[in-house]
């Protein structure tokens, strides 16, 4: 590693503890969490919804106006309702998050079984499996969106402050 970066170890570290800061304080309160993410995609969408339209008001003359201005308007109605609805839409991004746990559970087991002679191959259809549950738990009890999305927002932000806090601690030990 290069002695200038190893140098500026303490940058690592300090951001490491940063990131289990917050996302310890993610895990305390996981549906404050969780609403403040669906308001925050909201106005992502809002954003977006009113580009698209500028896009398409100032291409009037373009042969897909209609569905460019017809996509803006469906974000700015999508992120109007989450920040409106923050926990129906929490519900509705669970719901979508179920499914797309189970088809990427389904997709890894596939690909595990396609390759059973690879090494490694028994840790992708652990995945598929832990996927397929997950995505199932998510699809048949949605509410649980309540609590899931801020629960990994904050599992997450953990392990990478875990990541950074040992990243900086091996570039400090590297100093010569």
């Amino acid at each position: 590693m290069d002695q200038l970066i190893a140098q500026k170890w303490k940058w690592f570290v300090g951001l490491g503890i940063l990131c289990l800061i917050t996302g310890i304080l993610c895990l305390i309160d996981t549906v404050f969490v969780t609403i403040a993410m669906v308001i925050i995609i909201g106005i992502l969408l809002i954003i977006t919804g009113l580009a698209q339209l500028i896009h398409a008001c100032y291409l009037k003359d373009w042969s897909s106006f209609l569905w460019s201005a017809l996509c803006g308007i469906i974000y700015l109605i999508g992120g109007i309702l989450l920040i409106r609805e923050p926990v129906n839409g929490s519900v509705i991004i669970t719901i979508f998050l179920g499914i797309c746990f189970c088809f990427g559970g389904i997709m890894r087991l596939m690909i595990a079984f396609n390759n059973k002679n690879t090494k490694g191959w028994g840790l992708l259809v652990f995945s598929g499996i832990l996927g397929l549950i997950l995505g199932f738990i998510l699809f048949v009890n949605p509410i649980n969106g309540l609590w899931f999305i801020g629960f990994m927002v904050g599992f997450d932000l953990i392990f990478n402050g875990t990541a950074w806090l040992q990243l900086g601690f091996t570039l400090k030990s590297q100093i010569k």
